[in-house]
């Protein structure tokens, strides 16, 4: 059962009038979560075990690429159904990863129990198919216009932040790769594969123990961070 609480904060009518005529079964079995600005929903090929309507604030869709950059292309709002397109072309995976922009609320369903909820809702159907509609008349509108950042360049301005936040000679982060990832919405992978060209160019020290910038080093970062975005 979805907390009472949370339902309270939601002051998208349209949301709290969907919300309410969820049949019992499923309302007994789904879960209100509040989530924090900056915080990664889902990432990329992760296996779907639930869907996700998204209740209140801001998100952001971004996809990692092997090129290694990273696209942002598009921003949704209440309501969204996260997991839902994948389910629909019948899809194991997310196709992307979604990270909040703004403290959120989203309604998590698990995917069995939404599948179930389509085949016997057909305006519920109706609306899903609107939502894909509308979200694919989108990107095809926005075609080229999409924002292309190499991971490389976002990961040094989250370690020049953190070593100007700390305001010291010489700053460690001893964050694991795996919170990193999390928080930037990468991939491990992509962190460890961009921190190895930033040691080998001795832009900072990184061993199992963490991230270690001296000023020098923040100093060089500014410039490598300024070649990227001039390119």
């Amino acid at each position: 059962m979805y907390d009472n609480s949370l339902y309270k904060e939601i002051g998208n009518k349209k949301v709290k009038e969907f919300i309410r005529k969820i049949p019992k079964d499923i309302k007994d079995n789904c879960t209100l979560r509040r989530i924090e600005k900056g915080k990664i929903v889902v990432l990329k090929e992760e296996e779907i075990k639930k869907i996700y309507i998204h209740c209140k604030g801001q998100m952001r869709v971004r996809n990692e690429f092997e090129n290694g950059f990273i696209y942002d292309f598009a921003s949704i709002e209440p309501i969204s159904y996260i997991g839902v397109m994948e389910v629909m072309a019948n899809k194991q995976f997310y196709s992307s990863t979604l990270q909040t922009t703004t403290d959120s609320i989203i309604l998590e369903v698990y995917k069995n129990d939404f599948i179930d909820w389509v085949n016997e809702d057909h305006k519920l159907a109706l609306d899903m198919l609107h939502f894909v509609s509308n979200k694919m008349y989108e990107q095809s509108l926005k075609t080229g216009e999409v924002l292309a950042y190499p991971a490389i360049g976002i990961l040094i301005n989250y370690l020049i932040n953190i070593f100007e936040n700390e305001e010291k000679g010489e700053v460690v982060l001893a964050k694991k790769r795996e919170e990193i990832a999390s928080i930037l919405g990468f991939s491990v992978r992509t962190v460890n594969r961009n921190l190895k060209i930033l040691k080998d160019e001795n832009l900072v020290f990184s061993d199992r123990k963490g991230i270690c910038i001296t000023k020098e080093q923040c100093e060089k970062l500014y410039k490598k961070l300024d070649s990227i975005k001039n390119k």
